[in-house]
């Protein structure tokens, strides 16, 4: 059973959404402003947080990088009436799993929680059975570390995953849909450039070190492994 954590301002909707996820057998807490926030995600296990993009004026994406640091296991989706492509986009580059606009139907709602807890799932069970090598570059599942060489390599959610997802399988190429499907979950916004960001700040940190081991082409994709 999912544990979520709903942040949301207006009283109608936190309301609305609580009795939603409770009425589809979730385990459900309920906070309005980023203060209690922090203390919740302290004081308790979730699997989900619903993050209003507005939080009594203040706007939620300016903690997405510190909730990324300090809470990495949570899977994150903002809500927001700001729905334009750019913002989704600015909202999934800090940091947050699935992003849906306002107004919504419940049932994609729900959908989206099903699928940010598949995502969860099939990422502890490969956490449970996989240490992931590649030449210098190592990535430690359980504590979500990466090394390269010697050196340490501090990585975004977001690119830990890309990473992860490009060592398991050396040499394959990963379209730019097939990314954004498998760690966005977003394969409905192709015009997005959120790829081509996480891979570009990704290959500033991993291959800086040693040589360049992740490796693009145009209109084909991305891997990891010779050129």
């Amino acid at each position: 059973m999912s544990h979520i954590l709903v942040a949301e301002d207006e009283p109608k909707v936190r309301q609305f959404i609580s009795q939603a996820l409770l009425q589809a057998g979730m385990n459900v807490d309920a906070i309005a402003d980023i203060s209690e926030l922090f203390l919740s995600l302290r004081a308790k296990n979730y699997d989900i947080l619903i993050l209003d993009r507005l939080l009594l004026g203040r706007d939620s994406i300016n903690s997405l990088p510190e909730l990324r640091r300090r809470f990495p296991q949570v899977k994150i989706l903002i809500l927001s009436a700001l729905s334009e492509v750019e913002e989704k986009v600015k909202g999934l580059t800090e940091g947050a799993d699935d992003y849906l606009g306002k107004p919504f139907h419940v049932t994609e709602l729900l959908a989206r929680i099903r699928s940010l807890t598949r995502r969860g799932e099939l990422e502890d069970h490969r956490t449970k059975v996989m240490e992931l090598n590649y030449e210098d570059l190592k990535i430690n599942l359980e504590k979500q570390k990466v090394q390269r060489g010697d050196k340490s390599v501090e990585l975004t959610g977001k690119e830990f995953r890309i990473l992860c997802l490009l060592a398991k399988s050396p040499g394959q190429i990963f379209s730019k849909a097939m990314l954004l499907d498998q760690v966005w979950g977003m394969n409905h916004f192709p015009e997005s450039n959120v790829v081509e960001v996480t891979i570009a700040n990704l290959r500033s940190k991993i291959d800086r070190i040693g040589k360049p081991l992740i490796h693009s082409r145009r209109g084909v994709g991305y891997w990891l492994g010779e050129p």
